[in-house]
């Protein structure tokens, strides 16, 4: 089984991007971030047999950086949280993996861990759509990131204006 990655196998196993590649980092399908990710996961894969993984995109958001598959989430973990925390050492930020395929709530589920997901609602306003995250205020100190970048990330994955709110 391969690999999935935003870039081909030999511009993962090379570190340098073919034609097709640069031209996907060029028209913005793919970031810096993910060339490093995806060549990182290669070099990773020698040692730790993840060629099952299915890595679809990085998000840098400062301190953190998340990285969300549509595959097996534990692969990108790996044992004892081995290939995590190599991922986080290589980027030198804080690694947060998240299945994105298909269940939205279970993928701010899993971003949110380990705070829990009290509900997601969708308010109509006077200038369309918002989609609002409820979280318990008890919790916000066991976030994995600060409000702004939380809100910055699950804007970019569901593509519309979100709001936290505590409660």
């Amino acid at each position: 089984m391969l690999m999935k990655t935003p870039i081909c196998e030999l511009c993962g196993k090379t570190a340098t991007l073919c034609s097709a590649c640069r031209s996907k980092l060029k028209n913005g399908r793919i970031t810096e971030t993910d060339f490093r990710v995806a060549t990182f996961l290669y070099q990773l894969n020698e040692g730790y047999n993840i060629s099952g993984a299915s890595f679809e995109h990085a998000l840098d958001l400062g301190r953190v950086v998340l990285i969300l598959t549509s595959g097996n989430v534990g692969l990108l973990i790996g044992k004892e949280g081995r290939v995590v925390s190599e991922l986080s050492m290589h980027l030198g930020k804080k690694v947060r993996i998240a299945e994105c395929s298909g269940d939205m709530k279970k993928t701010i589920s899993d971003i949110l861990l380990p705070v829990e997901l009290l509900g997601i609602n969708t308010v109509y306003t006077k200038d369309g759509e918002c989609c609002r995250v409820r979280l318990p205020k008890a919790q916000i100190m066991r976030l994995p990131m600060d409000l702004d970048s939380l809100e910055r990330i699950l804007k970019s994955l569901l593509k519309k204006e979100v709001k936290l709110s505590l409660e």
